[in-house]
């Protein structure tokens, strides 16, 4: 099996699982602002489709310091997607959000991200043994 074809698996995967998640805990039917999570899920299965071969090459090449990096990178992704999910939130215009909550949020989302980068290294390292690649 290629890389290629693992990355492409891997991001239909995330695709599906987050879109999952997200419907459950979404009205239904779903708002039409949905559409808009809907979207930036397919961006983010775009970027895992991107890292994936990365991590594996990483993980073949004993890259040191590649879990720390997988770690950050995930949480780093986790801050930028709570942003654009605050900046294209249309809201409840009379909820008054406090500034911690805002704080609150960037950091689950943050932590979010870093254990999804961790399970995509960690799942694609075993694969790639289990399977014998190397890049």
């Amino acid at each position: 099996m290629s890389i290629q074809r693992i990355a492409r698996i891997n991001a239909i995967l995330f695709f599906l699982f987050w879109l999952l998640v997200l419907l459950a805990g979404a009205d239904f039917p779903p708002p039409r602002g949905f559409l808009r999570i809907v979207l930036l899920i397919a961006l983010c299965a775009i970027v895992v489709s991107w890292r994936v071969p990365i991590y594996i090459d990483w993980y073949s090449k004993k890259r040191p310091g590649r879990q720390w990096r997988v770690l950050i990178e995930g949480f780093a992704a986790g801050i930028v997607m709570s942003i654009v999910f605050a900046i294209s939130s249309s809201g409840e215009p009379s909820v008054s959000v406090e500034p911690i909550n805002y704080v609150l949020w960037v950091a689950v989302l943050g932590v979010v991200g870093m254990f999804t980068s961790a399970a995509l290294y960690l799942i694609n390292a075993l694969l790639s043994k289990k399977l014998n690649i190397e890049e």
